[in-house]
């Protein structure tokens, strides 16, 4: 592969991390969901749990929409191509959020990697971890 192409695949996996950020500042449990690929070999591990597809989006679905504000900040994104189907992505993370039917405010950061997958021409999520360590919960 070419620089161009890597460039252009960086380009394009970058814009999809920041439709992902833009779809939780929405709170729209929809295009957050769209964002990860209803595949087989699709999982998630979340502070070492690891959910199917189904359960992923049960519980985006079920928890977004909940939330009355959700201020979430990717930075240190990083992109690794890895070839012209695969790139693998990681970043750090800052999040605010408040609950609606408390008003509770909880903030959390750490760590996040997406492996991305390019199938059909749209860029989604087949394997992810994030992890909220608990000493950097202030």
């Amino acid at each position: 592969m070419d620089n161009p192409q890597r460039e252009a695949i960086v380009t394009v996996v970058e814009g999809r991390v920041r439709s992902f950020e833009a779809a939780e500042h929405a709170r729209d449990p929809e295009r957050l969901v769209a964002h990860f690929a209803s595949v087989p070999e699709f999982h998630f591990y979340h502070d070492g749990r690891r959910a199917t597809y189904a359960l992923m989006a049960g519980g985006v679905r079920s928890a977004l929409p909940a939330v009355r504000s959700l201020e979430v900040a990717y930075a240190d994104v990083q992109v690794s191509v890895l070839s012209a189907e695969y790139a693998l992505v990681s970043a750090t993370f800052r999040r605010e959020t408040v609950i609606a039917s408390t008003g509770a405010a909880s903030q959390s950061q750490g760590g996040v990697s997406w492996l991305w997958r390019n199938i059909d021409g749209q860029w989604l999520i087949v394997h992810g971890h994030i992890s909220h360590p608990v000493d950097a919960a202030k």
